[in-house]
């Protein structure tokens, strides 16, 4: 199945972020990638701007408290439930104004703060896009709210 233009731009927002800021790695191409599966942590926040609307991750526990001990310098089992849900709000707020500097360069948004949430999106469908890390799986969903 082809990956539309929006699938590719979280894709890219997503990984860069993981990388520079996060020490994660995406799998290496053509890897499968695993079902989301077992405890998640749903990080999400909503904006505002020229449009409006919501991004968010779904993580799978473990993955995250890999995320979260990359980011402090820690080992997985030293990251604290504060930590986690912390450093995983931050990586939804840094990945949600990667995908909104590629689609709109020229536009200030406003970024509400992050919250933990049951990972489900309402109203319009949800772009998202899954991603193999070289230590487990995100998930990553972008929505527009419709216009007035």
């Amino acid at each position: 199945m082809p990956v539309t233009e929006m699938e590719q731009v979280l894709s890219d927002a997503a990984a860069e972020v993981l990388e520079t800021m996060f020490f994660t790695s995406l799998a290496e191409e053509g890897e499968p990638v695993p079902p989301i599966t077992g405890p998640l942590v749903c990080p999400n926040l909503s904006f505002r701007g020229p449009c409006s609307g919501r991004l968010g991750l779904r993580i799978p526990l473990e993955t995250g408290r890999q995320i979260a001990a990359n980011f402090l310098g820690l080992e997985g089992s030293e990251v604290t439930q504060s930590q986690l849900q912390d450093v995983l709000c931050e990586l939804s707020n840094m990945i949600c104004g990667s995908v909104l500097s590629r689609l709109e360069s020229g536009s200030i948004f406003e970024l509400l703060h992050p919250e933990i949430g049951p990972g489900e999106t309402a109203g319009s469908p949800a772009v998202s896009r899954t991603l193999a890390l070289e230590d487990g799986v995100l998930e990553v969903w972008f929505q527009w709210e419709a216009a007035p």
